[in-house]
């Protein structure tokens, strides 16, 4: 249970579906009620699709490239870090910015709403060091696969709710969330390096 929460508290923070409402609510200004209950949905299953295909893949990836598993956890660690140290700055991740977006709305949903604002390089990144840090016996990362779940979960409730309460994620908002949720990821991205470092270097006690 541990290892989930920590897990589920790194895939929120990073893909931070409360600064995501406002452009939301934007991409669907416009739209009939129904089209945009239906959106939030799109966007949720885009987001767990593209998180839970990280981490299923994601170590077959690594070993194509011939990788560590314990490398690519300090690497990832280290990325975790930047992107948290950016947030406590006020502002989401350069890395989950995306300047090109499609004219058309529903295409936006998916591009760059769901990807690469949501699951961006970071949260990408993030899905896989989880699939490699804590690892099951059996053949799927189901940690992994449950916060991306869980992750999914609460963007879909968040985009509803501020469908309801537009009002909801005010500038004020955003930034208290963005700072709080950027000090939980530098913690846990530090943790997750040190671990790789540790197992790397051999450095683990008996």
């Amino acid at each position: 249970m541990n290892e989930f929460l920590q897990a589920f508290v790194s895939l929120l923070a990073i893909t931070n579906p409360i600064i995501a409402a406002p452009m939301f609510l934007g991409i669907v200004a416009g739209m009939p009620v129904a089209a945009r209950r239906r959106a939030a949905g799109q966007a949720a299953m885009a987001v767990l699709a593209i998180l839970a295909g990280a981490a299923i893949g994601g170590r077959y990836i690594l070993e194509l490239f011939g990788i560590s598993l314990d490398a690519f956890r300090t690497a990832g660690g280290l990325v975790i870090i930047l992107v948290g140290l950016d947030m406590l700055r006020g502002s989401p991740s350069g890395i989950q910015r995306d300047e090109a977006s499609p004219e058309d709305a529903e295409d936006r949903i998916v591009v760059p709403f769901a990807m690469p604002l949501i699951a961006g390089p970071g949260a990408i990144t993030t899905a896989i060091t989880l699939s490699v840090a804590y690892p099951s016996r059996l053949y799927l990362p189901v940690i992994a696969l449950f916060a991306s779940v869980a992750t999914a979960a609460v963007l879909w409730a968040t985009l509803r709710l501020a469908l309801v309460r537009q009002r909801l994620a005010t500038p004020r908002v955003e930034r208290i969330f963005t700072r709080f949720m950027g000090l939980i990821l530098v913690a846990i991205g530090f943790q997750i390096g040190m671990l790789g470092i540790r197992d790397f270097f051999g450095l683990g006690g008996a």
